[in-house]
């Protein structure tokens, strides 16, 4: 008998996956940086060397376009990897399959478009409360953000249509599969585990969701997405659905870059259309998220079975 993965306890999964990780962060990360260097003929002692201010130069986006794609590969890597220990159905594990009902798909899609206002508006409030810290203290938040800023401005330098094809490679589809697979694929199910129920479980994987990209002034809107998304997957069944509505949010604000509706300094926290839609926009995004609550078949008890009963056989196993 083969004893998979999700057999285990679930510390027993999550320091395996830990370990797993940093393995492939270790190895990825070593190898993939020398080829950035390579390709950006620069040697990796000067690569390491690099500060937020060189990743903001135009000659040097080749250099965060490549350290993007390893940033997809160490979140993408080990959550497939565990996925084949941990069942023998690795994809269906992860929740690469369908939504259990077909109206879930409108559903998400509604409520990401719908989200994005939510998200803006708690944006505005991250701001205001930024400038209620000590002035030394908002220098160095600002400062953070604004490097941030300056290197996605570098890749995200748009002034046609097929400008946008990397960005929307880069920033839509990789951050979105990557992220995803990695946080509610893996992440969600064990701390879901762990809490012994749905919402905590969520909740947490929505602060760390947040707390690894390291920015302060976005880390209220970030958890709150993150807390979106593993509620359509959670309730969906799908993973497909919550790596949809990243793409659409991440999609949606390329757009709105690119016709010069909004850039990544633009923040009014004093205009009351955001916070009038904001609010609206929050009332409705729960109020679908309870929608599909009330028509999801997922419980605790039909995610996490007990051990007897979650127990799979290899082909050539006999029952006793």
């Amino acid at each position: 008998m083969h004893t998979y993965l999700r057999n285990k306890p679930v510390w027993v999964q999550l320091i395996t996956f830990g370990v797993l990780t940093i393995g492939i962060f270790l190895l990825v990360g070593s190898l993939g940086l020398s080829l950035v260097a390579y390709f950006n003929h620069l040697s990796v002692s000067q690569l390491g060397a690099m500060g937020p201010s060189d990743y903001a130069r135009p000659e040097l986006s080749g250099v965060l376009k490549g350290e993007l794609i390893i940033q997809f590969l160490v979140f993408f890597l080990p959550s497939m990897i565990f996925a084949y220990l941990a069942d023998p159905r690795p994809l269906s594990y992860i929740g690469l399959k369908s939504p259990q009902k077909k109206s879930f798909l409108p559903i998400t899609i509604i409520t990401i478009v719908v989200a994005y206002f939510t998200v803006s508006f708690l944006g505005t409030l991250d701001e205001s409360i930024v400038h209620l810290l000590p002035k030394a203290t908002q220098k160095w938040i600002v400062s953070g953000e604004n490097n941030v800023n300056g290197m996605l401005d570098n890749i995200l330098t748009m002034k046609s249509p097929a400008d946008m094809i990397m960005p929307i490679f880069l920033v839509g589809i990789l951050a979105a599969v990557g992220e995803e697979v990695f946080f509610r694929g893996i992440l969600q199910k064990f701390f879901i585990q762990i809490f012994k129920s749905a919402w905590p479980g969520i909740i947490f994987t929505g602060f760390l969701f947040s707390a690894i990209h390291m920015q302060f002034m976005g880390f209220l809107p970030r958890m709150v997405l993150g807390i979106v998304l593993g509620a359509l997957y959670w309730f969906s069944g799908s993973l497909f659905l919550s790596i949809l509505g990243h793409f659409i949010f991440n999609l949606i604000t390329l757009l709105l870059m690119y016709f010069k509706v909004a850039d990544l300094d633009s923040k009014n926290s004093s205009s009351a259309i955001i916070i009038f839609l904001g609010i609206l926009s929050l009332a409705i995004v729960v109020f679908l998220v309870n929608l599909l609550r009330k028509k999801s078949t997922t419980t605790y008890a039909t995610e996490f079975p007990p051990p007897a009963d979650n127990i799979f056989l290899d082909d050539q196993d006999h029952p006793v």
